[in-house]
């Protein structure tokens, strides 16, 4: 089929991108980059985003394995 969708994927990306930047902004406002010298630039960028990336798929496999877990399960 032309429109063959698999709605758990979909959903399971569009959570992961919600929380990747929900996780991002919450980085943002932890004040990360006083933990690094000054002028370390790319690394406080990087791990920020690795940190977001983290928490974020943890996040994500959180919610998912709770939509598997109800009783609920049209999803797949």
């Amino acid at each position: 089929m032309f429109l063959d969708i698999n709605v758990y994927n979909l959903v399971y990306t569009i959570v992961f991108l919600l929380m990747f930047v929900v996780a991002y902004l919450i980085v943002i406002a932890t004040r990360l980059e006083n933990l690094f010298k000054q002028g370390r630039i790319w690394e406080i960028i990087v791990a920020q985003i690795l940190l977001s990336l983290v928490i974020a798929y943890l996040v994500t496999k959180a919610i998912m394995s709770l939509v598997d877990s109800t009783q609920f399960n049209i999803v797949k």
